[in-house]
């Protein structure tokens, strides 16, 4: 119960002294019918109480002598509107000035709004809300805007640990703001990029090779045709329950460079700016050059275009082209990104070892 603790422990007592539910009332009601001045939690509590035990009746007549002792400083216009309903009673047809004298003298809103009933026929109260909510969406923009600066000061100095708990406070607070969502987005992305630029061999001693076919294992193939069965079974799970997560599988087969099977759950994930850079990833570690090409191509006519996604869109371009046979075409492209940013992912050293090759 919301409200008085003393009240609600007073119930209680009742309760296990074997009361009826029907004395415990007239107890509660008859002691604070006679108290000179009620407190706002304690007419909370017995609200709380009267309604729960289906007395509305009695709550009613309450507020009512009440109100002729004038025993309540903030008189709970809402609570007892929605009790006078009860009784298909319109307090609005006799009182309504009453309670908007009322209302404008003691600015006491917090109980009349939550009644419809008064929402629509009092202007002052329309007012109040109006600048409850301007004020609330002001102070979470004032929050919003505050953490952004703090998560760019992280990123600067290249506070990890600090930057991923003011992202997660973010998306906590925000979960559906679309700014909020890039930031999240963008930070997945980045971190799937350190995590795959750590597993990969050095750009520049990246040869494009046939891979070595190993020999077939027996053993090694049902563990893996097993562990891909239970991961897709997975996924297919996550789908509905949290997608999210499909993300951070395709991630770990990508891994293991289980290609095919980080293709199939890529493609199971929600479709963000994030996953549609992860596929592109996964078909250029796969070397399917041709589709890496279609890929990129679709999301740049598809996705917001931003300079990070430029650059990521032209150094994946010329690795497709150079996979292809095209060098001077991919030469020719990290050459144009290199005089952007000449430090992206290693492009100086890689022109040089095209330009040798």
């Amino acid at each position: 119960m919301a409200g008085n603790n003393s009240l609600e422990l007073e119930i209680s007592t009742l309760f296990q002294e074997g009361n009826t539910l029907e004395n415990i009332c007239s107890e509660i009601i008859s002691k604070y019918e006679k108290s000179d001045v009620i407190s706002p939690s304690e007419l909370e509590s017995i609200s709380h109480f009267l309604t729960l035990a289906g007395r509305i009746d009695l709550l009613f007549n309450f507020y009512l002598k009440c109100l002729r002792k004038e025993s309540i400083g903030g008189f709970p216009w809402g609570s007892f509107a929605e009790a006078a309903k009860a009784f298909d009673y319109n307090i609005l047809d006799e009182l309504a000035d009453i309670i908007e004298a009322s209302l404008n003298d003691k600015k006491n809103y917090s109980n009349a709004v939550k009644s419809a009933a008064l929402q629509n026929s009092i202007p002052s109260l329309t007012t109040h809300l109006m600048n409850v909510q301007s004020e609330f969406q002001t102070e979470r923009l004032q929050v919003k805007t505050k953490l952004i600066a703090q998560l760019n000061h992280n990123r600067l100095y290249q506070l990890t640990e600090q930057e991923e708990q003011t992202l997660q406070q973010l998306v906590k607070l925000f979960p559906q703001d679309t700014e909020v969502k890039l930031l999240h987005q963008a930070h997945l992305e980045k971190k799937a990029d350190e995590i795959l630029m750590r597993a990969r061999v050095p750009v520049a001693n990246r040869r494009y090779t046939k891979k070595v076919i190993e020999a077939p294992n027996k053993e090694t193939d049902e563990f893996i045709e097993k562990m891909e069965t239970n991961l897709l079974n997975l996924a297919v799970k996550l789908q509905t329950e949290s997608p999210d997560q499909i993300y951070n599988m395709t991630l770990l087969a990508l891994q293991l460079n289980l290609y095919d099977l980080s293709l199939k759950l890529v493609d199971m994930a929600p479709p963000t700016f994030a996953s549609q850079w992860l596929k592109a990833e996964i078909l250029f570690e796969s070397s399917r050059f041709l589709d890496l090409l279609k890929h990129i191509e679709m999301i740049e006519a598809h996705m917001t275009t931003t300079p990070e996604a430029t650059y990521g869109a032209l150094y994946l371009k010329a690795q497709a082209y150079y996979g292809l046979g095209q060098k001077d075409m991919a030469i020719s492209l990290l050459e144009t990104l290199s005089s952007k940013v000449n430090s992206y992912r290693s492009t100086e050293a890689l022109i040089h070892e095209w330009k040798n090759s």
